[in-house]
């Protein structure tokens, strides 16, 4: 089976996606919507149309014209069996009576921002591209259910269909490496708390309201703690704002820049004791999980849609607002040890939800299966 994933190459769920689907014998192609590259299948990169989107892709509005002239070509030009784009635009809809005619099977993949955050008007411009696909997948049940209640229909042919976290494998390898090593390797304090606030430098992570927040801390409980941002990748500009508010901070921060992969991720969760995740909105968040999964105490917001996580029994710190995040971090320093006894759960329900080997296997069935035999 040739499958083509159609997504933003610094996706690092469809390039764990990707590979998966390698080690499970499937022949996968993904293509860079950023840029028009195309990963083989042996991993070397096609540029064969990035040079042309190249010369337009700074001219507005026809840029977009371009890009789908040009992925309509590489979707013709190839015997695909499966075509699933990772992340619902509008944009696909120029593609529309292509699409119709096209033999491979259509899967549209849900994020839960690409739905949560579109106008009505956008919603009911996709709605035929809906119609033609022959499965829509969600990373969870309720953003699923929120698309039926907007909708009313397409139940058949949708599906939940989780990411894996590769992340956790790497947890793993190194859970019983010292967290004085790790710390020493990343240049946290040995002496200190570490609380980790966000997973990347985008505007939705809600850092200046996290600050605003330290900032209303006592000077007891702020010496007992180091914060650590990590801005590794999302948004520049948000970037160099948050690093301006924090020089001129008196509390004990460090900002991570580079981004990390492998053991180096997988230790700035290790050597983590709390996660603040109090983001805009969300769909089933990776990172928070990789954080509970390491022994961290997380705290996020009660409007998230984290319904899953409650059912399973996931033990977290939740707050009804952003207002409450300074009371919450100073109960969780007051009451650090009690509350790290009750976490050892979380590894295996994390495991469970999130584990690669696990989860693949939905995906296969929704890629080779007919809808209608899918449970």
């Amino acid at each position: 089976m040739k499958i083509l994933l159609i997504g933003n190459g610094s996706d690092i769920f469809a390039k764990e996606l990707s590979q998966e689907l390698k080690i499970n014998s499937y022949e996968v192609l993904f293509l860079n919507t950023a840029n028009l590259q195309i990963i083989l299948n042996d991993g070397s990169i096609n540029e064969k149309y990035t040079d042309s989107f190249g010369r337009y892709r700074k001219i507005p509005k026809f840029n977009v014209f371009i890009k789908f002239f040009l992925i309509h070509r590489i979707i013709s030009e190839n015997s695909f069996d499966v075509v699933n784009i990772l992340g619902s635009s509008w944009q696909y809809i120029l593609l529309l009576n292509f699409f119709k005619r096209m033999k491979a099977r259509l899967v549209i993949t849900f994020y839960g921002s690409d739905f949560y955050r579109t106008s009505n008007r956008v919603k009911k411009v996709q709605i035929p591209l809906y119609k033609i696909a022959d499965a829509l997948t969600f990373t969870n049940p309720l953003t699923q259910d929120s698309f039926f209640q907007y909708y009313k229909s397409f139940q058949q042919k949708s599906f939940v269909c989780r990411f894996g976290l590769k992340t956790l494998d790497y947890i793993d390898k190194n859970r019983l490496t010292s967290k004085r090593e790790i710390r020493e390797h990343l240049g946290y304090k040995q002496d200190k708390i570490i609380v980790t606030c966000g997973y990347n430098s985008t505007y939705e992570q809600q850092h200046e309201k996290i600050i605003q927040n330290i900032n209303l801390l006592d000077q007891s409980i702020l010496d007992k703690i180091q914060f650590v941002f990590p801005l590794t990748y999302g948004d520049d500009k948000h970037k160099e704002h948050i690093k301006k508010i924090l020089e001129k901070s008196s509390f004990d921060y460090i900002i991570l820049q580079e981004y990390l992969y492998a053991d180096d991720n997988a230790y700035i969760k290790l050597a983590s004791d709390i996660m603040i995740n109090i983001l805009q909105t969300d769909s089933f968040s990776g990172s928070m999980q990789e954080f509970l999964y390491a022994g961290n105490i997380v705290i996020t917001g009660q409007w998230l849609p984290y319904e899953i996580f409650d059912k399973e029994g996931i033990v977290y710190e939740k707050i009804k607002s952003e207002k409450e995040l300074h009371d919450k971090i100073k109960y969780c320093i007051d009451t650090f040890d009690y509350l790290k006894k009750d976490l050892d759960v979380n590894r295996d329900i994390i495991k469970k939800l999130s584990n690669w080997k696990v989860t693949i296997q939905k995906w296969i069935d929704v890629y080779e299966s007919n809808t209608k035999d899918i449970k």
